[in-house]
């Protein structure tokens, strides 16, 4: 759902020291919450965040503090990681991507020491922590297909949060919160539901990312109809690939068929993915 956000450095990243792998990516923010699309709920959570971490002094003179602990939950290409790196925009801040493929380890404790290395260096910057695909870490301790090391490192990852500065954000995401063990969800100040885009959402979206080009000739209503389960993230690569072609032939004026066209791809592109899925 959009363009990823720019990569960036920011001083000395956190590394495993045996593998000398990232622990995490510094991501600078290239949009804000008022270039996405999101239902009224979900934007008025937004919201109430944007305005609490604003007004942070005044209620932590009640002894309290403002939501900082999310989760996101919802399908794939919902725009779960894309609204994580654009509230780090709108708060003025930097997106601290947590990369498993670093955390994780295979020698015995080092995941868990590896995420205090993360939160230790979190806490030091004016940065949102995002953990995207956080069932990959989080999953329940009572199930019976997992070792007792993952079982370990989600206690370890209790205990650090809770540790962790309350004015510091972090954010995981989840395709299947289903299986997150429970524990979880009450560290956490708010839960954000991403459902899947409806047709009125695929118009908003196709308004704004066509924008760059002309469609005056075209009913994008009936576009959107036509792009019955698209993901947010779908209906964002047909925009672009035919803004590409557009490019290519020096031409700014969307045709009817330029899109059908699109949406016909990946229509069958998403065949093919679900067909392969459906084989594993």
């Amino acid at each position: 759902m959009g363009e990823p956000s720019k990569i960036i450095h920011f001083g000395s990243l956190p590394r495993d020291p045996d593998r000398d792998a990232l622990l995490v990516e510094m991501r600078d923010p290239v949009r804000s919450l008022d270039e996405l699309v999101f239902t009224p709920a979900i934007r008025g959570s937004l919201r109430r965040i944007e305005q609490e971490f604003r007004g942070r002094d005044a209620i932590a003179g009640l002894g309290l503090h403002p939501r900082s602990r999310l989760i996101f939950v919802g399908p794939p290409g919902c725009g779960k990681t894309v609204c994580a790196e654009a509230l780090a925009g709108s708060l003025g801040m930097k997106l601290l991507y947590a990369r498993f493929d670093g955390i994780v380890s295979s020698y015995l404790g080092e995941t868990a020491t590896n995420l205090r290395r993360v939160f230790t260096f979190a806490a030091q910057q004016n940065a949102i922590l995002f953990f995207d695909e956080f069932d990959a870490l989080g999953k329940r301790r009572d199930d019976p297909h997992e070792v007792g090391e993952l079982k370990r490192v989600i206690s370890s990852f209790l205990q650090i949060l809770d540790a962790h500065p309350r004015d510091k954000f972090v954010v995981a995401a989840s395709n299947h919160q289903g299986m997150l063990d429970e524990a979880l969800w009450r560290r956490f100040d708010d839960v954000l539901e991403f459902p899947m885009a409806k047709a009125a959402d695929l118009t908003a979206l196709l308004q704004l990312r066509l924008r760059p080009v002309s469609t005056s000739g075209l009913d994008l209503r009936k576009a959107a109809a036509k792009m019955r389960g698209f993901s947010f993230a779908d209906a964002e690569r047909v925009c672009h690939e035919a803004m590409k072609a557009l490019a290519m032939r020096g031409s700014r004026e969307l045709a009817e068929t330029d899109l059908a066209l699109e949406i016909e791809q990946q229509a069958a592109r998403l065949k093919i993915v679900t067909k392969t899925q459906r084989a594993e």
